[in-house]
């Protein structure tokens, strides 16, 4: 093997390896809201109708996600043979990682298939740089680590469009190379398996087709319908290799190919042109459609500072050189290779850019497939700036020391931006404009990430079992909290049901859709606030404990909300509803007195207020444990006051009482509430007075 062949292998394998380490580490962290609700699901129903032969049941979703559904079943295949038991809650996402697997290593090696691409494209240098940068985006590692179509979409789009490029750079001979042409096709094929936005590869393949024909040719009428038809016998040959692979792969397609086709263009129209029915969210305000600057946004927050910086020397430095088309003397052909490629992907990501601009559902992911793309173009452009620094007049060793800094520089970004993001890529934005604190201010974020770690946090709470848990997309976090702890929808339908904590995730709360069950939620200071990278995901809220008599009484920062009170034959159950304000030692008892007439104790509880659960509280915490008072069975006839009050051990000093009115000290001691009052009859019969 030639010496240029085995080291531009190496280079391969090393991009390979270097993409795939990020892309498939720690897979089992948490569920995207798609992944928990819709993905996870269609694998299964997918793969099961794979081993039932029922052809027509592999029509999940207008997407059409073929190409997801089919590597997820290969990974649940995986799970299967190593015992892996399906997802239940409490289970966490180990299942979910062997799903995401077989999606992570395809998302990998396209970063190596590109780079072979883009060796016949470009300079070998900008090819090496356009694939670092490829496989080092933390926007590109996000999403081709999930259950998802963006990434897929993305890998699919970018290889069809560089072997299309690739069979119609010009070369000394004028000749395409059918083969690649045909493996473009193929890509596309996959593409449109994918997700519709790959229907524009269509009319953009047949454009570049033409162009490449017309490109140094004449402009006569026979010659541009010579053109003509030699573009549309090379479309012919990309349509037919992209329906066969779509045909082939879709057993759909094999018995009701119009039901299925049909649920492509339904997807398109209804879905894809109407905005999200949950709303959107775009420069610090909930919008339906965030408009036509919607996506320049995204380019600015979630490129990579290199890129973004390669992109604007593109622009500005190197503007005359593709207008002009100017080649090397050294390698004309080479230099004409590069205007071409350079000019194609730019038309590429603008047209793909304005497209999706025109439909009202705008995401930031949905601009995924141009990635790839801005990292090629971004390193044309260092490159050649780099070029343009070399032509300075300096000396030599002032040239090369600022040449070595400023390589050391790039490579160092270029590395550390998915170091420094693991494993929480989704979570990057722009350091030059501050990264994800001023992001969120700007663009909607979390997808589900970060409910793992709330998942981990009430998992220890030790009242946790105490009642359900209310969460905005809950299917995210029920796999992370233990089986028998029930976690529903936080939603107007659902604040009425007892529940104990509440979270809420920013990017439902940011979109302004269901103020009532937020406002319910946050009643209560956070317990837990997550944040990641500057980004704040979620809090978590302890929710008031229900009562039905208001007292709104405050000891020493400890707020009796009010309490229920309920007489079960000789025991008087008292359920009292506490709110700690502030922060402080755990260790605080209530007393609970009975006093007859003349003042006389009758009967008594001592409680711990929180059971011993905890010994430092939380400003926001609330406890509300049933005090079950056993009365003596020989009560005289007579009416008696309750009272209560709070102390701490072990020197017995009552909590002042802030607010409220105290009963005489004479008569139930210091910082004494009453609470209610009940009658016994001469008959013996007992009732809880009104207040």
């Amino acid at each position: 093997m030639p010496a240029l062949a085995l080291r531009t292998w190496l280079i391969t394998l090393l991009l390979s390896g270097l993409a795939l380490l990020p892309r498939v580490v720690g897979l089992d962290d948490f569920y995207t809201t798609d992944e928990a609700y819709f993905w996870q699901g269609r694998v299964e129903r997918f793969s099961n109708a794979l081993t039932m032969r029922d052809w027509a049941a592999t029509n999940q979703t207008g997407h059409p996600g073929v190409t997801t559904m089919w590597l997820g079943a290969l990974g649940r295949r995986l799970a299967s043979e190593r015992g892996v038991p399906p997802a239940a809650q409490g289970a966490g996402a180990l299942l979910l990682a062997y799903l995401r697997t077989p999606l992570a290593i395809f998302n990998a090696l396209a970063v190596g298939l590109g780079y072979l691409l883009l060796r016949k494209l470009l300079p070998p240098r900008t090819a090496l740089l356009g694939a670092l940068l490829w496989a080092t985006s933390p926007f590109l590692i996000a999403h081709s680590r999930l259950l998802h179509l963006d990434a897929l979409l993305t890998s699919f789009t970018t290889l069809s469009l560089l072997c299309l490029l690739v069979a119609t750079a010009p070369r000394p001979t004028g000749q395409r190379r059918l083969f690649t042409l045909a493996a473009a096709g193929l890509c596309g094929g996959l593409a449109l398996l994918t997700k519709a936005p790959a229907l524009l590869l269509l009319p953009l393949t047949g454009l570049l087709l033409l162009a490449a024909e017309v490109r140094a040719g004449r402009w006569e009428l026979r010659a541009l319908l010579g053109a003509l038809g030699r573009a549309s016998a090379a479309l012919a040959l990309w349509l037919s290799m992209a329906a066969l692979v779509f045909v082939a792969l879709w057993p759909a397609m094999w018995v009701h190919p119009l039901a299925a086709l049909g649920a492509v263009v339904g997807e398109v129209l209804d879905n894809g042109t109407q905005p999200h029915n949950a709303g959107n969210f775009f420069l610090g305000q909930p919008v339906a459609d965030p408009g036509w600057s919607f996506y320049l946004a995204v380019i600015v927050w979630r490129g990579e500072a290199v890129t973004l910086l390669g992109l604007v020397a593109l622009l500005v430095g190197s503007g005359y050189k593709l207008v002009s088309g100017r080649r090397t003397a050294a390698d004309p052909d080479a230099s004409a290779r590069e205007h071409w490629t350079v000019a194609a992907l730019t038309v590429f990501a603008a047209l793909f850019t304005l497209a999706i601009t025109l439909l009202a559902k705008k995401f930031d992911r949905y601009l995924l497939p141009i990635w790839p793309t801005l990292q090629i173009l971004g390193a044309v452009g260092l490159l050649m700036s780099a070029q343009a620094f070399r032509a300075l007049t300096l000396a030599a060793p002032v040239r090369r020391a600022l040449t070595w800094v400023g390589t050391g520089g790039v490579l160092a970004a270029i590395l550390l931006a998915p170091l420094i993001s693991r494993t929480y890529y989704l979570a990057a934005y722009n350091p030059l404009l501050g990264g994800g604190a001023p992001a969120q201010g700007v663009l909607l974020v979390g997808w589900g990430e970060g409910l793992e770690q709330v998942g981990a946090w009430l998992s220890a709470r030790p009242d946790l079992r105490r009642g359900a848990v209310l969460s905005w997309i809950p299917e995210t976090l029920t796999p992370f909290v233990p089986p028998e702890v029930p976690v529903y929808d936080l939603d107007s339908d659902t604040v009425l049901k007892s529940a104990n904590y509440a979270v809420v995730y920013t990017s439902v709360a940011s979109r302004d859709t269901r103020l009532v069950a937020e406002s319910y939620a946050l009643q209560t200071p956070p317990l837990f606030t997550l944040r990641v990278q500057g980004v704040t995901y979620a809090t978590v809220h302890q929710l008031p404990r229900p009562f039905t008599t208001s007292v709104n009484a405050v000891f020493s920062g400890v707020h009796l909300r009010g309490y229920s009170s309920q007489l079960r034959g000789a025991t008087l159950v008292i359920t009292p509803s506490w709110d700690i304000q502030l922060d402080r030692a755990g260790g605080v008892f209530s007393f609970v007195h009975v006093l007859n007439e003349r003042g006389e104790r009758v009967a008594q509880l001592d409680a711990v207020l929180d059971e011993g659960l905890f010994s430092e509280w939380r400003a926001g915490q609330q406890f509300g444990t049933a005090l079950p008072l056993a009365l003596p069975a020989d009560l005289p006839a007579g009416t008696y006051q309750v009272v209560m009050g709070l102390y701490t051990q072990p020197d017995g000093a009552r909590l002042p009482l802030w607010q409220g009115e105290p009963l005489p000290e004479a008569l139930a001691g210091p910082h004494a509430l009453r609470l209610l009052s009940f009658r016994v009859s001469a008959d013996g019969r007992r009732e809880v007075l009104a207040p």
